[in-house]
């Protein structure tokens, strides 16, 4: 089998290319610097190479939801930034796809929107108890309409 060649000029030319790309991705994409937990929030706080923060809560993100915050506190940014890594964990996180509201895999964010649908309909409020007094006033919630 014979070897593939790329002639020399060609070669340089797609390095040079790349480390183009290279730096203005740099510039442009979301990369962390620094990523900690905080004990009293129970927040990940992440630091930006642009200046920004931001924060989501451990309990959201898939493999952190049941870490303790021993466990939470390791955490690591990997792959130039573009990463959290608990090790003692296994756990992986994109910070583009935090950054987007993902904090899992498919099944873990359907899992997760239930569970915050689930619980925003049981709250109470004093709006949501004049709304059922009323209502009750009323004869309670109207019933159905069968088809005929």
């Amino acid at each position: 089998m014979g070897k593939l060649s790329i002639p020399a000029k060609e070669l340089a030319e797609e390095i040079r290319a790349a480390k183009k790309v290279g730096a203005q991705a740099s510039k442009t994409e979301p990369r962390a610097v620094l990523a900690r937990y905080d004990r009293k929030s129970g927040r990940i706080i992440v630091d930006l190479r642009s200046g920004v923060s931001f924060l989501f809560p451990a309990t959201l993100a898939q493999g952190l939801s049941d870490a303790s915050p021993k466990d939470l506190t390791q955490v690591k940014v990997l792959a130039d930034g573009f990463a959290l890594y608990w090790e003692s964990l296994d756990v992986a996180l994109s910070i583009p796809d935090l950054l987007i509201g993902v904090f899992g895999s498919k099944s873990w964010m359907s899992h997760i929107y239930k569970e915050i649908g689930r619980k925003g309909g049981s709250q109470t409020s004093p709006v949501k108890a004049r709304a059922s007094r009323h209502n009750g006033l009323l004869g309670g919630r109207p019933k159905k309409a069968t088809a005929a």
